[in-house]
C-alpha cells in the first residue's frame, strides 16, 4: 500500500472515531437531560393541579381550576404536579417554558398535555416559539410559582 492511500485510511480512521465519539456523548446527554423535563404523555395525574391553555394570535388564555381567566400570565404552587392542557382558536402555537423544561404544541382542535413540578418559587418567562403570524412576538407571558 503506497503512502498515500496509508493517509487516507488514517485520515477515514480519524473522522469516524470522532463521529462515533460525538454520537455516544451526544446519546448519554441526551438521555440525562430527557429525565428532567416535563413529559407529554397525555396523562393528567390524579391530584394535579390543571391549567386549560388556549393559544390565540397574539396572546395566551389561561383558566385556572377554580375557573378565573388571566392573559399571558398565570400561577401554580410549588411542588405541585400541574398538568397544562393546551390547544389553540386559530393556528398552530408552541408554548414553551425554557427555564422548567417545558415546550408543548397548541394546535386546532387537538388538545395536548404536559405535567410538569416546579421545585422553587419565581417567575419564568414563557413565549410562543412557532410563528404564527405578524404580532407572533406578543405571545409571551410570566408563570408566577408561589407558595402554597
Amino acid at each position: 500500500m503506497n503512502p498515500k492511500t496509508q493517509k487516507e485510511f488514517i485520515f477515514i480512521g480519524v473522522v469516524l472515531a470522532i463521529l462515533v465519539g460525538s454520537a455516544v456523548l451526544n446519546v448519554l446527554l441526551v438521555s440525562d437531560i430527557s429525565d428532567s423535563v416535563a413529559q407529554n404523555d397525555g396523562a393528567v395525574p390524579a391530584g394535579a393541579y390543571v391549567v386549560h391553555v388556549v393559544g390565540h394570535q397574539w396572546s395566551w388564555d389561561f383558566y385556572s381550576p377554580n375557573g378565573s381567566l388571566t392573559v399571558n400570565t398565570f400561577t401554580v404552587p410549588v411542588n405541585t404536579q400541574v398538568a397544562l392542557i393546551v390547544n389553540s382558536s386559530d393556528v398552530i402555537h408552541d408554548l414553551a417554558i425554557p427555564e422548567l423544561g417545558i415546550q408543548v404544541y397548541a394546535v386546532p382542535g387537538m388538545n395536548n398535555t404536559v405535567v410538569f413540578e416546579a421545585t422553587h418559587t419565581g417567575s419564568f418567562y414563557f413565549d410562543c416559539v412557532e410563528y404564527c403570524g405578524e404580532l407572533h412576538y406578543e405571545m409571551r407571558g410570566t408563570l408566577q410559582v408561589v407558595s402554597q
